[in-house]
């Protein structure tokens, strides 16, 4: 030892003089380090001290609960999603993560108190089938200013940039949004999905690379995506390989000052990004809107971002066409590490690994600032090379400067990219370079935007509009609060318009008009109340009109009625000849979420004292009117609010009308709509007068121009009345005739409008009047309707992800399970949870590298259907595991081979093991396997007693739920780990049939079927008898003609009654085995059989109308069924099978079983959530029950922390779409995106071939031959139509299909396999059965004579004279 540490000390010694001997080398080009003393020591050390960090930092996520919930993709738990003030600043850097949660990093960020602070946001997507292509960007930036990029290529329609580029400057939209320029992003669900929209006018022709004063040609563009993550996070915190971290750093000389450099300059910024799919429209002005499917990155970096620090870098950023993404990056930053290159390779089946090397130098690549057409760049990447041919298209490579002085100038490069020569792929080469000669547009000067006023808390019960507490919305409602906020506009645009004289009685004095008055306070309550306890309409109209009536007759406070008078006297309103408008301004009215637009009172021409109180009553009556409170319930608002009220001067206009600062219709920014007539503006408001349409066009720099005008007929105009109110009177046809404004007005109200636009960072809807030379603005509320969803988006906003167009989708299995589509809050919580068991099976049998918590890869989605990942389930097979066959994978799942996808196949996307690792994986998984037993057994020990904590707040049992989720995420992994048990031994049977030959025959398959023939204990084979069992019962006492004579609701309560005896019994025995099933069971939205009985009542009819069916079923022993076969077996394997079988038949009862008890704890979470719901309808957050399983789990903790009425909207407009979305049909086999089969066509080439086909063919999977009549339903809503003998012919059956198995003569079905529901239930009851017989239910209908030959698989039309 002492001779080694010798040797040891002595080679030390060396490395260290030759190290202090050896020259420093110069930096390349000046500028970029070198390899140079004591290199590699250094690296060492930052290896060691950047993992030491790392180690700690996942050392640091919590306890198991929470790294469970991270892996299940689930998050931190709802209830401790509370942001600490002041924790959310700064960054991480070297191993440290800034953020203790996903939810903190994908917020909008709080701005670092530093002049660099940033919060950017980044998207860039392209499409693989032609050139188009999008990027944008929003980097909020201290002082209201951001930067903005949005760059477009349409394919065949030209290229567009932001018309304020090669600048980038502009003003941030809101505080609390990454928005402006037009541009709006938003995070939907952390790490999983973003919408991004553009509104707004973009250049077209080449890109502008220097500053001009000409626009060019202006064309409006509107988009819409939504993107959804296909790969893992990588955050450049935590994430970076730490030798390509170290190799940067060792470069450099190291001295205190650059260590501390280093360390202050990783911990201002933190970067992560990740790669998804753009589903999306695109609109462009005087073209066909297009639907786009793209692939792209996204990227968010926030803290501290100094371009003067930043010398260069280059950025290259890739996705390839088999589902690759590649990012490198190699940067120079003058202050600490000057020549480095980190990035990373994702890889379509999860993984995400570091670039640990590359031979990219900055030197070589446009450093003369001269970009060339083709590099070539190599790196590693998780132990493989990658060679990298960059080849950069000159005529899409537009230039940008970031930062108020244009201290950066960037080229955002299309490239066409090869991936070692043979993988085409597409991104952006990002070239950097400190820009040294400054501004060179003029200098950006932010319009200075409102900002609400936050005041405390007010009692004054009347204000002037003129006070600065009058801008406040909680003090005097929305439209109150607007006109004040005009009123200052008015002041600062230097009286361009006027606002007439006014005050506002404040919330506050109808808070005391109520306090003073019990009698009010009883009325809002009750009503209250029976608006959130589901009665019928017409209570609540009646309801609604004594609230109503109660209001206008309880006199005015003598505190709120002197208020008035002062405040009127003060303001020199009380005279003979003045005139009002008093005007209702409820807290939610006019709002970004919400306009209630002529729902409450306005009194126009109010002419006294006395009318001017009794109008503010009918004011505050109004808002108890039917109409206004069926409006807030319908969108999750509380019955009761508050409400200011307006009281102005009249203005006896000569015109009047409405503003619309862009487009209504379109959104299209660079035009102005104006509605106009004579007299006042109610007559255009009400829509009492077809008004005048003027149509403005303008420009960035607001210079206007009439493009259109549209004479209306204005029969009528509306003027005051002497008697006091308004009046209609006849139009001269001389004035109807012609435009009721001048040019000059039209020219004026548009630059008005411009400036009160800018003024509020938005589109406005504008009331406006003229008399004589002045403009008076009465009005100016959002438009809310621009950033809805299309119908196209909601129809779309739950598709999965797919990181290649190579991968196979199939509906077969999860067809069976889930037919249909899926409601959001199922999507979330169910399909989220079959993702995760299925990602950690495929871990244990060594397919799947590692969790993917935010990304689908074996389940699928479209139009909230469902679909299995083939690609990424066969990536567990052969070339992965020693003992799973893909060719046994796809006969379970398909009931046939897909010879058409090979092995080959998958092993390009998802790669292939070596032999030691195929093996190891094996021992894995059968350990795995043997080890379930006792997870399983805890699982139904636990299930005995689970349920959900109850609570009496909606908000305190929706924690209740989320805290639970993590053992509805375990419990279905335990079910599917024991269905690939059951799997795995039918694999080892058939193999042993087949005698290990590649090709199975019809004749083996229904040698298989023969040895299931006869299982016991099947759960779901049990329901049909069982509900023989209640019809026997019940014809037993006599009451079988008496039972049939009542409707449902009567015979259900009816046996759930003590007068119905031993049939009762039984049926409450039914509901206690069984009651936690039903059709769709796995569907949060439907109702088991135990909370909703009567779903069960046609199939007890049916079965009493049939009378006694005696089942005809040949139970085979164990030689018996052996002895059957037809399949030539050795003697040797027979023995062999008497040692299988059993325990496969066991493995097929035991899947059953656990999957019982899956839907078991499903049933608990449907209950519970059930139940929410009904909470949640008792205190107004949502209108009613079902409307809950149309938000997601998330979404339902936004609606009870904030009440969004945009989410509540969006919920109903889901509901209303799921109709069409359960109707979509799809193909077996999809490769890539799947794509709804056109309904009109299908239904057309059915019934042409129906004409030419008369029979098809499909895998046995229960033996026997009849002959019949077809039933053919495509859903289980016309099972009414079953008649004893019938041979059904349907898509695939569930759980629900059960109770009319004893009334038929075979099953045919479109999907299925060996082990699917119908089989195993149909070999129950000795039905003949056939599956996946493609389009069984177009070639044939109902009333057709066939014969179900269940020896070949056949399924054949009979013609009869």
């Amino acid at each position: 030892m002492l001779g080694l540490a010798s040797i040891l000390v002595a080679l030390l010694c060396i490395y260290i003089v030759t190290n202090l001997l050896q020259a420093q080398p110069q930096p390349v080009n000046g500028r970029y380090s070198v390899p140079g003393r004591f290199y590699t020591l250094k690296k060492l050390l930052v290896i060691c001290v950047y993992r030491y960090r790392v180690f700690w930092q996942r050392k640091a996520i919590g306890n198991k609960n929470d790294r469970d919930r991270l892996k299940m993709g689930l998050g931190r738990r709802k209830e401790d999603l509370q942001t600490r003030p002041g924790e959310l600043k700064g960054g991480g850097g070297l191993g440290q993560s800034s953020r203790s949660s996903a939810e903190e990093m994908e917020c909008v960020q709080e701005l670092m108190d530093h002049s660099h602070a940033i919060d950017s946001v980044y998207f860039m997507g392209f499409t693989e089938v032609d050139k188009t292509y999008f990027v944008v960007r929003i980097c909020r930036k201290p002082n209201d200013l951001c930067e903005v990029w949005v760059l477009l290529r349409v394919d065949g329609v030209g290229c567009f940039e932001h018309p304020i580029h090669p600048d980038t400057i502009s003003s941030v939209d809101s505080e609390n949004s990454w928005s402006g320029g037009g541009v709006k992003m938003e995070c939907l669900e952390t790490h999983q999905r973003w919408r991004i929209t553009f509104s707004g006018l973009l250049r077209r022709g080449p890109y502008k690379n220097k500053w001009t004063e000409d626009e060019g040609e202006l064309l409006y563009v509107k988009f819409t995506f939504t993107w959804t993550a296909f790969s893992s996070v990588f955050d450049f915190d935590t994430d970076i390989h730490a030798s390509a971290i170290a190799q940067g750093i060792a470069q450099e000389t190291w001295s205190r000052a650059f260590l501390d450099k280093l360390k202050k300059y990783n911990q201002q910024q933190t970067h992560y990004e990740q790669w998804g799919q753009y589903v999306g429209e695109i609109e462009i002005e005087g073209y066909e809107r297009n639907e786009l499917l793209l692939r792209g990155v996204r990227d968010h970096s926030y803290g501290i971002r100094n371009w003067a620090h930043m010398h260069r870098y280059v950025l290259l950023l890739a996705h390839f066409e088999n589902g690759l993404s590649v990012n490198l990056i190699i940067l120079s930053i003058s202050a600490t590490t000057t020549n480095m290159s980190i990035g990373y390779v994702m890889f379509p089946n999860g993984k995400k690994v570091g670039i640990d090397w590359s031979d990219a130098s900055l030197a070589d690549i446009a450093d003369d600032g001269n970009i060339a057409d083709l590099y070539s760049i190599s790196f590693t990447a998780g132990g493989q090379l990658f060679h990298l041919q960059v080849s950069i298209d000159k005529d899409a490579s537009p230039v940008m400067y970031g930062g108020l002085t244009w201290e950066s100038r960037i080229h955002e490069c299309v490239t066409n990219y090869r991936l070692n020569l043979t993988v085409r792929g597409w991104g952006i080469t990002e070239l950097h370079y400190r820009n040294e000669s400054g501004r060179q547009a003029p200098d950006f000067i932010p319009h200075e935007k409102f900002q609400e006023p936050v005041v405390p808390a007010c009692s004054k019960l009347v204000l002037a509009l003129s006070d600065k507490t009058c801008q406040c919305t909680a003090v005097v409602g929305s439209k109150g609060a607007q006109l004040a906020q005009l009123l200052e506009m008015q002041n600062r645009l230097r009286n361009q318009f006027f606002v007439p004289v006014g005050l506002c009685v404040t919330i506050a004095a109808l808070e005391l008009q109520m306090k003073k008055n019990s009698c009010l306070q009883q009325t809002v309550t009750e009503l209250n109340y029976m608006a959130c306890n589901g009665n019928k309409v017409e209570n609540l109209r009646e309801l609604c009109e004594r609230c109503v009536e109660l209001f206008r007759r309880t006199k005015l406070s003598p505190e709120i009625e002197c208020a008035i008078r002062e405040q009127l006297m003060e303001l020199r309103l009380l005279g003979a000849e003045k005139r009002f408008a008093v005007r209702s301004s409820a807290v939610w009215e006019d709002t970004e979420d919400t306009t209630a637009a002529g729902q409450l009172d306005t009194e126009l021409g109010v002419k006294d004292f006395e009318q001017v109180c009794d109008a503010v009553l009918k004011c505050w009556a109004s808002l108890y009117s039917f109409q206004a409170v069926q409006y807030r319930q319908q969108r999750g608002q509380p019955v009761a609010l508050g409400m200011g009220v307006v009281i102005q001067q009249m203005v006896p206009a000569q015109a009047a009308g409405v503003l619309f600062t862009c487009d209504p219709v379109t959104g299209h920014s660079g035009r102005m709509i104006i509605n106009a007539n004579y007299g006042l503006g109610e007559s255009v408001v009400s829509g009492h007068s077809e008004p005048d349409t003027i149509t403005l066009s303008h420009n960035l720099k607001g210079k206007y121009q009439i493009i259109k005008k549209e004479i209306g007929v204005k029969k009528q105009h509306c003027s005051e009345n002497d008697e006091g109110g308004i009046k209609y009177e006849d139009t001269l046809i001389s004035e109807a005739t012609k435009c009721c404004i001048t040019d000059d007005v039209i020219l004026r109200l548009g630059e008005v409008a411009f400036q009160v636009g800018k003024v509020y960072g938005d589109a406005r809807d504008i009331e406006w009047a003229v008399l004589g030379s002045k403009i008076y603005l009465l009005q100016a509320r959002p438009i809310t309707t621009f950033f809805t969803e299309s119908e196209f988006e909601l129809m779309h906003e739950f598709d999965s992800a797919l990181s290649t167009d190579y991968e196979w989708m199939t509906t077969s299995n999860i067809g069976e399970m889930m037919p249909g589509a899926v409601t959001p809050l199922t999507s979330s919580i169910f399909v989220r949870a079959v993702e995760y068991a299925l990602q950690e099976l495929s871990m244990k049998i060594g397919g799947n590298p590692c969790f993917s918590p935010y990304n689908y890869k074996y389940l699928g989605i479209c139009c909230s259907h469902l679909f299995l990942n083939l690609m990424s389930l066969n990536a567990n097979m052969e070339q992965n595991n020693f003992i799973t066959q893909k060719k046994m994978n796809e006969f379970e799942l398909l009931g046939r081979v897909l010879n058409e996808l090979s092995l080959h196949d998958v092993t390009l996307i998802h790669g292939k093991s070596p032999l030691w690792k195929r093996i190891f994986n094996a021992f894995r998984c059968l350990q795995y396997m043997f080890t379930v037993e006792s997870k399983v057994k805890r699982l139904m020990e636990k299930m005995k007693t689970f349920q959900i904590q109850p609570a009496n707040q909606a908000l305190e049992f929706y924690f209740n739920i989320d805290r639970q989720l993590p053992e509805y995420f375990a419990a279905w992994c335990i079910s599917l780990t024991k269905s690939c048990s059951s799997g795995m031994w039918n694999a080892v049977l058939v193999s042993v049939l087949s005698e290990g030959k590649a090709k199975w025959t019809p004749e083996l398959v229904n040698d298989v079927a023969v040895l299931y023939s006869s299982c016991i204990d099947v759960v779901a084979a049990d329901i049909p008898t069982s509900v023989e069992a209640i019809t026997e019962a019940i014809q037993t006492q006599g009451k079988r003609s008496e039972f049939l004579k009542l409707d449902a609701e009567s015979a259900i309560s009816w046996l759930l009654s003590q007068e119905s005896g031993e049939a009762g019994q039984t049926f409450q025995n039914f509901l206690k085995n069984y009651g936690f099933r039903c059709l769709r069971e796995a569907e949060l939205r439907e109702k088991s059989w135990m909370s909703d009985p009567i779903k069960l009542f046609p199939a007890i009819q049916r079965a009493l109308q049939r009378g006694k069916v005696d089942v005809e079923k040949v139970a085979l022993t164990l030689d018996e069924a052996i002895g059957s076969i037809k399949s030539p077996v050795t003697w040797i394997r027979k023995c062999v099978l008497r040692l299988i079988l059993p325990e496969a038949r066991k493995a097929v009862a035991d899947r059953e079983l656990l999957k019982a008890e899956a839907i078991k704890m499903n049933d608990v979470f449907k209950v519970a959530y059930w139940k929410l719901a009904k909470l949640m309808v008792m205190e107004g957050y949502i209108p009613d029950e079902d409307l809950l399983f149309f938000l997601t789990h998330s979404e339902i903790g936004q609606v009870l922390r904030l009440r969004s009425a945009n989410i509540i909207t969006k919920a109903q407009r889901r509901r209303r779409l799921l109709e069409r979305q359960m109707v979509l049909q799809f193909k077996e086999i999809n490769i890539g995106k799947p794509v709804p089969i056109n309904q009109h066509q299908g239904e057309e080439n059915g019934r042409n071939i129906t004409l030419r086909v008369s029979s098809v063919t499909g895998m046995t999977v229960s033996q026997g031959t009849v002959k019949g009549t077809a039933r053919v339903l495509k859903t289980i809503l016309e099972s009414d139509c079953i008649q004893q003998g019938d041979i059904l012919i349907v898509t695939s059956t569930d759980i629900g299909w059960s109770p009319y198995f004893p009334l038929l003569r075979g099953l045919v079905t479109e999907i299925g396999g060996l082990l699917s529901h119908g089989a195993v239930v149909a070999r129950e009851y000795g039905l003949p059965c056939v599956v996946s017989c493609k389009n069984a239910t177009n070639l044939f209908k109902s009333g057709d004579t066939v014969i179900l030959n269940g020896r070949n698989g056949s399924l054949q039309k009979v013609e009869e004279d």
